[in-house]
């Protein structure tokens, strides 16, 4: 302990013998390296799909720039698996849309979208935005159809993984369930063209309109034939159109009872026709419909038939009076088969006095002959008689 201390008392001795000057400092110039630096772009945002400008081959795409400033540069690329990428757009500045061409029908797609700076060369942030999107189905085959009267049965082709809808000619949307493949339509318009058509629809919505297949019902069978005016010489005919359409064509035609041709209409679309230049006689009239010359089926209906004749030749009256009665013998003038007739007694003015009934030749007052005899009559008084004729029915 002594010795450390007399050591320490020396180094003292010594120092005090020396004295010290006070020091000082100056800074030197700056030298300075200058690096330019870039912020990294921010990932954008808000992927979407413009379904309404979408097609079955294209995609457009927008997205927003999340706060990036203009010179930002963006990279769009598209993948059918997530694992292979193409570049579609590539580094584009201030470009924030694209339409995605050259693609398939009802396929789903994967995008992703990166972000590049000003720097040169361009830096991105190593990370995307990401989506993924549906194109919509391809256009449709046309549909197909069968007919049968005026029954409709449409046929379509149903795509995987979209719902098909069937419109009529007027788009009005027809209804059918999820997986049918045909619609039946019955009850329809007689000899009228319908039109129908298909669209497959998914997520993005609605293929392009297939064709139209068009499919004509088939006339009906014209209805009511009947006379509606006649005389010895002509046979007026009408029917009803049953349904059909003013442009509905028929055809009439005229024969004897024993069938023999006398006349035939071209096809018309009058429902009344006219047969003249005929003999007093019976005849069968017919009548039928076809399809409208436009439809691809030639097609006609069966007829109907009516059996009528034109007015008998008026008879040829005789008569016989005395203080009391008269006497009326007719004789026919064209041949009597299936014809009435019928003998009328009128006053001069007109008015009825008495009337047989209607009778063919061998019936009723007619049983022997055309011969009546009108009893109880005023002496000296002026009557009509008239001799009547028609086709029984």
């Amino acid at each position: 302990m002594s010795t450390k201390w007399g050591l320490d008392q020396a180094i003292l001795t010594l120092l005090g013998c020396f004295s010290f000057a006070q020091l000082s400092f100056a800074a030197s110039g700056v030298s300075t390296t200058t690096i330019n630096v870039v912020t990294l772009a921010k990932t954008p945002t808000n992927l979407t799909l413009d379904k309404t400008a979408a097609t079955d081959t294209s995609l457009p795409l927008r997205w927003d720039a999340n706060g990036n400033p203009s010179k930002t540069g963006y990279t769009l690329e598209v993948s059918e698996d997530q694992t292979n990428w193409t570049v579609v757009q590539d580094n584009s500045i201030d470009d924030m849309e694209e339409t995605v061409s050259g693609l398939a029908g009802n396929k789903m797609y994967y995008f992703r979208v990166s972000s590049f700076n000003q720097d040169s060369p361009p830096k991105t942030n190593g990370e995307y935005l990401t989506g993924q999107f549906l194109t919509k189905p391809a256009k449709p085959p046309a549909p197909t159809g069968s007919v049968d009267g005026q029954t409709i049965t449409v046929n379509w082709e149903n795509e995987p993984g979209t719902t098909t809808k069937l419109f009529d000619s007027n788009d009005q949307q027809l209804t059918i369930s999820d997986g049918d493949t045909s619609k039946t339509l019955a009850d329809l318009t007689p000899d009228t063209a319908y039109e129908f058509y298909i669209v497959h629809a998914n997520a993005t919505g609605d293929s392009v309109p297939s064709d139209k297949v068009k499919l004509w019902t088939d006339a009906k069978l014209p209805a009511n034939l009947r006379v509606t005016d006649s005389t010895e010489s002509s046979l007026t005919i009408a029917i009803d159109a049953n349904g059909n359409p003013s442009t509905t064509q028929y055809k009439y035609r005229i024969t004897t009872i024993d069938g023999t041709a006398v006349d035939e209409s071209d096809w018309t679309t009058d429902l009344t026709y006219n047969f003249s230049s005929l003999s007093p006689g019976r005849y069968k009239v017919y009548a039928k419909a076809r399809n409208n010359p436009q439809n691809p089926n030639a097609k006609e209906t069966a007829e109907i038939e009516l059996v009528t004749g034109t007015v008998p030749a008026t008879p040829t009256v005789e008569t016989v009076p005395t203080e009391d009665s008269i006497t009326v013998t007719l004789t026919p003038n064209s041949d009597p088969t299936n014809v009435e007739f019928r003998i009328v007694l009128q006053d001069e003015n007109g008015q009825e006095v008495a009337t047989t009934d209607w009778a063919q030749a061998g019936t009723g007052w007619a049983a022997y002959e055309l011969k009546h005899t009108f009893t109880s009559l005023q002496p000296n008084k002026k009557y009509k008689v008239l001799g009547e004729a028609r086709y029984a029915e």
